[in-house]
C-alpha cells in the first residue's frame, strides 16, 4: 500500500530547550516587535540542532472517510501506536500496535503509521531560516493555556513549501499559519499551519490541509526540552478526507538496543 506523503518535515527535531533569560516587557513599537521575532528565530535555529538522540511513543487516532491517495475507499477509526525516534538527524518509526493488537516488525501493517513524514522534523527551521524567505509578521499578544504568548504570522513560499504526493505525481505548495511563543522565555509553544485551496493547483487531488502542533516540556537524558506533545492533522481530498490526532509521551534517550525500522532522512523530507 502506497504511503501518503502529505505534510513533509513537520516536527521531528523541533525540540527547543527553554531560554534561561528573557525580558517579559511587552513590545509595542514595530522595532521592538521585530527584535522579539529575531530572538525567537535565534532560539528556534539554535536548539533544533542541539537535541540528543531520543525515542518516544506516539499514539494516533486515525479517521478516514472515502478514499485518499494510495488507499481503497473505506471508513472508520483506527488506533495506532508507534515508537518514533530521532537518531543522528534521521526520523525512525515502528508500528507497535494497531487497534490493540501487536504488529510484527516485518508486517505490511508497518505502513499504517501516520501519513506525514518528518514529524519532529524541521518545521521551525523552515519557518525561521532566513534562506527560506518566509514572510514573518508580528500579530498580537494573547493568552494560551494560562500563559502570556506572542503570536506571529508566517507564509512559506512555494520554493520551500510542502510536498504533497498524489497518485501520479508530487506537487510542492506554499503554506501559512501562526507561531505562538512564550512571552517570558520566547520558546515556541504552538504552531498552526494551513494549506488553502488557493495554495493548491485546481487539478490537484488535494483540497486543503490543517495542522495544529503543541509543545510541552519533557525530560530527555536529564535535561528539559520543549518537545511535541500533541498534534491534530486534517486534510481533505476530492475523494475523501482524513483526520489524525496524536499524543506523544515516554520521551527517553535512544539506546543501541532499541528496535526501530522505517528510517527517513531529514534532508530527504
Amino acid at each position: 500500500m502506497k504511503r501518503i506523503a502529505i505534510l513533509v518535515a513537520l516536527v521531528f527535531g523541533a525540540g527547543i530547550a527553554p531560554a534561561q533569560t528573557a525580558s517579559p516587557k511587552r513590545p509595542s513599537a514595530p522595532a521592538d516587535q521585530s527584535a522579539v521575532i529575531e530572538k525567537v528565530r535565534d532560539q528556534a535555529l539554535s536548539y533544533t540542532r542541539q537535541l540528543p538522540n531520543y525515542i518516544c511513543t506516539q499514539r494516533t487516532r486515525e479517521i478516514i472517510q472515502g478514499g485518499v491517495v494510495g488507499q481503497a475507499m473505506r471508513g472508520g477509526m483506527d488506533l495506532i501506536e508507534e515508537q518514533v525516534g530521532f537518531v543522528d538527524n534521521r526520523e525512525t518509526r515502528r508500528v507497535l500496535n494497531l487497534n490493540g493488537h501487536p504488529v510484527a516488525a516485518d508486517s505490511p501493517e508497518q505502513q499504517r503509521g501516520t501519513p506525514s513524514r518528518g514529524e519532529f522534523g524541521t518545521i521551525l527551521e523552515v519557518i525561521f531560516d532566513p534562506r527560506t524567505s518566509a514572510d514573518l509578521k508580528w500579530e498580537r499578544p494573547t493568552t494560551l493555556d494560562r500563559r502570556r504568548v506572542y503570536v506571529f504570522s508566517y507564509r512559506v513560499p512555494q520554493s520551500k513549501g510542502y510536498t504533497l504526493t498524489e497518485s501520479k505525481q508530487q506537487i510542492q505548495v506554499p503554506y501559512q499559519g501562526l507561531v505562538y511563543a512564550d512571552a517570558e522565555t520566547l520558546t515556541v509553544v504552538r504552531i498552526e499551519m494551513k494549506i488553502t485551496p488557493q495554495d493548491i493547483p485546481k487539478k490537484s487531488e488535494y483540497v486543503n490541509a490543517l495542522l495544529t502542533l503543541d509543545y510541552k516540556p519533557a525530560q530527555v537524558a536529564g535535561r528539559e526540552f520543549v518537545l511535541p506533545a500533541h498534534f491534530s492533522l486534517r486534510y481533505q481530498m476530492m475523494r475523501g478526507m482524513a483526520w489524525y490526532e496524536a499524543e506523544y509521551s515516554n520521551y527517553r534517550k535512544f539506546s543501541a538496543d532499541a528496535t526501530i525500522n522505517r528510517t527517513f532522512a531529514v534532508e530527504d523530507i
